[in-house]
C-alpha cells in the first residue's frame, strides 16, 4: 500500500516576490484519524522490542516482509519523527557526549529526583518527603539510558490484520 497516495490533496496559492506558485500539498490532518482508527485494533496488536541499531524500515522488513510497511510500525505508535526512535549504542554514545562533553560528565551531573508517583521534584522537596514517598534519583546518564530504553517497547500489528486495517483506513480516505 503506497500510504501517501489515499491523502487529500488540498490546493494552495502562494506569492514569493511577486511571484505566484501553486501547488498541491498534502492534507497531512488526516494523520490524527488514521491513529485513532488504528489504535482501534488493539486485539490485533502485540509487543515489540526494537533491538539495538534496528531502524523502522529494518523492523518492518522483518514483521511485514517489506521495508514499504514502515509507515504502519510508525503510525501505530504514533511516532511523529525519529527522535522517538531509540538511538542505536553508538548514537547514544555520540548523543551522550555531544550533550554533556563526555559520559563520564554525564555519570556525575546533577541528580533528578522522583516521587513514587514517578513526578519529578527539586531536590529540597525530595528529601522534605516522608521516605515512602521518595521515589529515583537519577544522574543525567541514569535518566538518558532510562528515556532511550523506554522507546524500545513498542506495539506492532499482526500480519494477518494488515488487509484489514488497509480496507478500514482506505475509508477514511474517502
Amino acid at each position: 500500500m503506497d500510504f501517501f497516495k489515499y491523502y487529500r490533496r488540498t490546493p494552495y496559492t502562494f506569492d514569493v516576490d511577486g511571484n505566484t506558485f501553486k501547488v498541491n500539498l498534502t492534507n497531512v490532518t488526516q494523520r490524527a484519524k488514521i491513529v485513532e482508527r488504528l489504535r482501534q485494533y488493539t486485539s490485533a496488536m502485540y509487543e515489540y522490542v526494537i533491538q539495538d541499531g534496528e531502524r523502522p524500515d529494518i523492523v518492518a522488513q522483518r514483521l511485514y516482509g517489506s521495508p514499504s510497511y514502515t509507515w504502519v510500525v510508525l503510525l501505530s505508535n504514533n511516532i511523529f519523527s525519529l527522535y522517538d526512535w531509540p538511538l542505536s549504542s553508538q548514537e547514544f554514545e555520540d548523543y551522550l557526549i555531544s550533550k554533556y562533553g563526555s559520559i563520564q560528565h554525564a555519570r556525575d551531573g546533577a541528580r533528578t529526583y522522583y516521587t513514587v508517583e514517578g513526578d519529578r521534584v527539586d531536590e529540597t522537596t525530595y528529601h522534605a518527603l516522608p521516605e515512602a514517598r521518595q521515589g529515583n534519583v537519577l544522574t543525567p546518564y541514569e535518566q538518558e539510558v532510562q528515556d532511550n530504553e523506554a522507546k524500545r517497547r513498542i506495539k506492532v500489528i499482526r500480519g494477518a490484520f494488515l488487509p484489514q486495517i488497509f480496507t478500514a483506513l482506505k475509508t477514511l480516505f474517502k
